[in-house]
């Protein structure tokens, strides 16, 4: 992950702990929901970024044709 990925991802999650902390959700719930929404955000950009080099790669091979 690049640095502006991650500090999209640290924007998101601390965004979600605010909130978290504004309907008085307790320090542990918060803190695992924090590991939680860090996975998923880290999953879904190795997905992104694996589907956007396999469009590259399809792009670069000789004879398709979009």
């Amino acid at each position: 992950m690049t640095s502006k990925n991650i500090q999209k991802e640290k924007l998101a999650v601390d965004r979600c702990m605010k909130h978290l902390e504004v309907v008085n959700v307790e320090p542990k719930v918060r803190q695992l929901i924090s590991m939680y929404l860090t996975s998923i955000y880290r999953e879904a950009y190795q997905e992104g970024y694996q589907d956007g080099e396999k469009n590259v790669q399809l792009e670069a091979e000789p004879g398709i044709i979009r």
